[in-house]
């Protein structure tokens, strides 16, 4: 029976009544949060959207705040947040730990005050078949800067804010630009937009990170919508990330944006220079994590890559929540792990991009279910706010796997010639389109794309040896060669960064 009472509790027994009395007098509260999170990370799942029928903004508005909230609680908490859109079905499997909160915000706006309340329940006090016992904190409308210094003055964890106006703009009309550009980011339609807003905010409010970030983020979006201009974009928007991180070293969403496009150029050892120095500040940061996952695949030292994704998932709540595509796991040969990272996450760019069904897809084939893999294929094309990249290969694979080779190969040279004399983003996604070259029987042009994967910087030799797609190129004698410069650079790339560089915290 006793065994049965918190440790922290039988301590408190342990001193006696007056104890306990001085705990339920006023300080207790107080104390027992605290208690609860003395050791190790505290681990929050931030749900965006406010409880059915309370909500007074729209959800891309939430989702925009709830991005600034966990910025926050990042940068200046070392919390690690798993964030999510809606209310998962059953929370009741958070009872893992002490440390796990739970936080459902309620954001609304009068003018340009903001109201941030929220709800929150600890993870040990929720059970099965029983409502959360939720505590609701109702938060006056002010402007954002004390609305998020209130924010996080009253959260269940003390958490130091040096610099209020760090993060969020003393102005609230620019505090309202940025959410709004934030939340347009994910609209193809409204990009041009978004990042007009989002300028201006930034020029206006020149000592908030945010700003920078927010428009260095957008940047690297339409750089996607137009690998064309990969070259020239490239150079503004790291430029853009580096003027936030310079004012907010280590903003885990910053850094992870910033490797990202490091990764796509083909500098791995950069981003993964840049986010193991992040993680010296951020060392429960699953985000950061997610980036040196990343990376690593890129690089191919799966070992490193599958380490930083398990150290991930400790923190975060996979299971609710899958924080990327998890293609390292089809490179090593888990599909069933793969395919658990490519259920649908409504509002998450995962979803609206096309990325999961593409994917999906792409898994289809991998397995020879060719009906299937056009299924999602066709998918994916039709994504209003996809990328364009994922979108036109979509259509090219579908092609492909209904016969129609010439229209296929067509559309694909057309593409190809479009990328010719440029920088190519993302060497990964231009060994796809080898792999389409192959399925359709041009191996000269697959292998010679192939060789392009390698120079732009895709280094994972597993894969390049494994993909089925890639089997009628394996006989000739360019392709042995290419598989042997693959496994010296390699080579150099797992000296470089062993797997214990993860280890030990």
């Amino acid at each position: 029976m006793f065994e049965s009472i918190p440790r922290l509790w039988r301590r408190a027994l342990g001193l006696g009544l007056p104890f306990l009395l001085i705990l339920g007098a006023g300080g207790g509260v107080a104390w027992l949060l605290t208690a609860r999170s003395l050791h190790g990370p505290l681990r929050v799942l931030l749900i965006t959207q406010p409880p059915e029928g309370a909500g007074k903004l729209d959800p891309a508005t939430c989702r925009a705040i709830g991005a600034l909230v966990q910025d926050q609680l990042e940068t200046f908490g070392g919390a690690a947040i798993t964030s999510v859109t809606a209310m998962p079905g059953d929370l009741a499997g958070l009872r893992a730990g002490p440390r796990t909160l739970v936080v459902q915000l309620d954001p609304s706006r009068e003018g340009e005050a903001l109201a941030l309340s929220y709800r929150h329940v600890w993870g040990d006090e929720l059970a099965r078949g029983v409502p959360p016992p939720w505590i609701r904190h109702e938060a006056r409308p002010t402007g954002p800067v004390e609305a998020f210094g209130d924010f996080l003055r009253g959260f269940p964890r003390t958490v130091r804010v040096d610099n209020p106006t760090l993060l969020t703009p003393r102005q609230p009309a620019r505090f309202w630009d940025l959410i709004q550009a934030s939340a347009w980011r994910l609209k193809n339609e409204r990009l041009d937009e978004a990042m007009a807003l989002a300028e201006a905010a930034a020029a206006a409010e020149p000592t908030c990170a945010s700003g920078w970030i927010l428009v260095g983020n957008l940047r690297y979006r339409r750089m996607l919508n137009n690998p064309a201009a990969f070259r020239r974009e490239q150079a503004d928007a790291e430029s853009l990330l580096q003027r936030g991180l310079s004012l907010a070293p280590g903003h885990p969403r910053g850094v992870f944006l910033l490797s990202l496009l490091k990764t796509d150029s083909g500098a791995q050892a950069e981003a993964l220079d840049l986010l193991l120095r992040a993680r010296e500040r951020q060392p429960h940061n699953p985000t950061l994590l997610t980036g040196i996952a990343y990376a690593a695949r890129g690089a191919g030292l799966l070992a490193l890559s599958r380490r930083a994704m398990d150290l991930r998932d400790e923190l975060a709540f996979a299971g609710l929540q899958p924080q990327a595509v998890d293609i390292t796991c089809l490179y090593t040969g888990e599909l069933e792990r793969f395919e658990a990272s490519l259920r649908e996450q409504p509002g998450h760019l995962r979803s609206t991009s096309g990325v999961l069904p593409f994917y999906r897809g792409y898994l289809a084939l991998v397995r020879g279910d060719q009906t299937q893999a056009r299924q999602e294929f066709r998918t994916a094309a039709t994504r209003t706010h996809g990328y364009p990249n994922i979108l036109r290969l979509s259509e090219i694979y579908d092609l492909v796997l209904a016969g129609e080779k010439e229209a296929a190969w067509k559309k694909l040279r057309e593409y190809d010639q479009e990328r010719i004399g440029m920088r190519e983003p993302d060497g990964e996604f231009t060994l796809r389109l080898a792999e389409a070259y192959a399925l359709m029987g041009d191996r000269a042009s697959a292998m010679d794309m192939a060789g392009r994967a390698f120079a732009r910087g895709f280094g994972c030799t597993a894969w390049y040896e494994r993909s089925p797609m890639l089997e009628p190129l394996r006989g000739l004698p360019k392709w042995k060669a290419l598989v042997q410069h693959l496994r010296e650079r390699q080579q150099l790339m797992e000296d470089r960064f062993p797997v214990e560089l993860l280890d030990g915290d």
